[in-house]
């Protein structure tokens, strides 16, 4: 029986993420792809070009389905330490829903995968994506500390950047499964960062103040 051939991006994303995932990301060649996708290599050289597009594609995907899932929950009318608590759990349900997506995203830093020099279509939506976090960052600052300057944003970056991702990056690597009892203590560190008061906020240098240091 012939293999049935994959044309479409998604098709080809799926076929490169699980080469990456199971072994070495180094493995994943654009005639790597072509062969275990069934497609032609004119085929994936011009979906991709590169092996970093590829791979910054692949990123993009993970990232934006994250974020989708983020949004999700801060739509479902959660407010203030809840809402925080709702995002914060929202990696919990991504690598249930999308494991292959998740692995690539939390095993792998974005630096690892692919260099810093891209199209500018690629960097493009990279700030963008980028620039929608900061977004729901600040949202939710705001919401809990009607602040969004950088120093609430940052307690939030903790919340639901970095606990998530340090608590399911040990998931991922171990092969174990995100259960409840994760999420659980998950939550539980969320809500105890958050009754930690903020520093107050840092006061604007008044326009006649000279620096020392440009």
């Amino acid at each position: 029986m012939s293999r049935q051939r994959l044309h479409t991006l998604d098709d080809l994303l799926d076929v490169a993420e699980q080469i990456v995932t199971s072994g070495d990301p180094s493995g994943l060649t654009l005639r790597s792809l072509a062969a275990a996708a069934g497609a032609s290599n004119g085929t994936i050289y011009h979906a991709f070009g590169s092996k970093d597009v590829l791979l910054a594609r692949l990123w993009l995907r993970s990232w934006c389905r994250l974020g989708d899932l983020m949004a999700e929950s801060m739509g479902q009318g959660a407010t203030g330490e809840d809402a925080v608590v709702a995002v914060a759990l929202t990696p919990v349900e991504f690598v249930r829903r999308f494991p292959a997506s998740a692995r690539l995203f939390f095993a792998q830093r974005r630096d690892q995968l692919f260099s810093a020099d891209l199209p500018p279509e690629i960097e493009t939506e990279l700030a963008t994506v980028q620039e929608k976090f900061v977004e729901v960052l600040i949202t939710l600052a705001r919401g809990v500390w009607d602040r969004g300057d950088r120093v609430a944003v940052e307690a939030i970056a903790v919340c639901v950047v970095d606990l998530p991702g340090g608590i399911l990056r040990r998931c991922i690597l171990e092969d174990r499964e995100a259960d409840e009892a994760t999420a659980a203590r998950l939550e539980a560190a969320v809500r105890a960062i958050l009754t930690v008061p903020l520093e107050p906020r840092q006061a604007k240098a008044s326009p006649h103040t000279t620096r020392s240091n440009p």
